[in-house]
């Protein structure tokens, strides 16, 4: 953000571009430290491939170094869907059909979705739109399963339900730093 620090934001076709508008966006909510989550709301929508890649890559960068992210992604590229490590899906009405990792090349997620779907994820199909298929969310897509029933019947949402309660549990009697600069590490998780 160097390159533009002592720009006017203006009006589009005068001072920043999309991308850098986003940047500076998140650097404002990176401005007021977020002491536990930084929520992002479709960081990538409006932007081009590169600029998406951009902003993607400096979230990772950023939940690499301890900064828990929350964000909202509009139906991501294969190559932007593999930057996250998990996946909070939910189908029309809110509920819940998936919450858990997505493992590399999505492995994770589509060792849930393959054999409930009972159709294997192409080789050079887009994981992200291959579950939304699943679930008939996708564009032509529509689906005779109920696939939160199929996930509060799982052991996938069992094993979530279990590590929320071992954090509810043990959370509490944590001892509270009252110095976030030097204590701050909330997570290494960047979630979508």
């Amino acid at each position: 953000m160097d390159k533009y620090a002592e720009a006017m934001v203006g009006k589009i076709g005068r001072g920043l571009n999309v991308e850098q508008r986003k940047k500076l966006s998140i650097a404002t909510e990176l401005v007021a430290k977020p002491s536990l989550l930084l929520f992002l709301d479709e960081p990538t929508s409006g932007l081009d491939s590169e600029s998406s890649w951009s902003i993607v890559q400096f979230l990772r960068a950023l939940a690499d170094s301890g900064q828990a992210i929350l964000c909202t992604i509009h139906q991501p590229s294969a190559t932007l869907f593999e930057v996250f490590d998990r996946l909070l899906l939910l189908k029309k009405g809110g509920k819940t059909v998936y919450f858990g990792d997505i493992g590399p090349n999505s492995s994770t997620m589509l060792s849930y979705f393959e054999p409930r779907s009972g159709v294997k994820c192409g080789a050079s199909e887009n994981p992200a739109e291959y579950i939304l298929n699943c679930i008939g969310a996708g564009a032509t897509a529509n689906s005779d399963k109920d696939w939160h029933d199929m996930w509060i019947e799982s052991p996938q949402c069992a094993a979530v339900a279990s590590e929320i309660d071992e954090m509810h549990r043990t959370l509490p009697n944590r001892p509270v730093n009252t110095n976030a600069e030097l204590s701050y590490n909330s997570g290494d998780h960047l979630f979508t």
